[in-house]
């Protein structure tokens, strides 16, 4: 189970991702049991295999024409971290994660390594 709060950025902390506002908004919305409103803003929920419960809020940012970025804050599983990834060109495009309460810019490895400890653990 991956926990994580991030921004997920094109290829480079500056750069638009390659989809635009509208064709997130449609892709997520077809995830099954993900809310997404008009502005942007969405939750997923769902059960692990394992039974345990997970979430992730998110919201989508324009800048103009462009998709800026897309914020997410939750806990799941590494699948359906990869679900939302998809609908932003990844695994086609790279990715790059920022952890805005350390200040720091991730590749997706470097940020699936952090997701993946456990809060309080090293």
């Amino acid at each position: 189970m991956l926990q994580f709060q991030c921004s997920i950025h094109g290829h480079s902390a500056a750069a638009p991702l390659s989809v635009s506002f509208d064709t997130a908004l449609v892709q997520l919305g077809q995830l099954s049991r993900l809310y997404i409103e008009p502005d942007g803003s969405f939750v997923w929920r769902g059960i692990a295999e394992d039974g345990s419960q997970w979430q992730i809020d998110g919201n989508l940012i324009d800048r103009g024409q462009v998709l800026d970025r897309v914020e997410l804050a939750g806990q799941c599983p590494s699948e359906r971290l990869d679900d939302i990834l998809r609908t932003l060109g990844w695994p086609c495009e790279p990715l790059t994660f920022q952890l805005p309460r350390l200040g720091l810019f991730l590749t997706e490895e470097e940020f699936r390594r952090q997701a993946a400890v456990p809060p309080g653990a090293g």
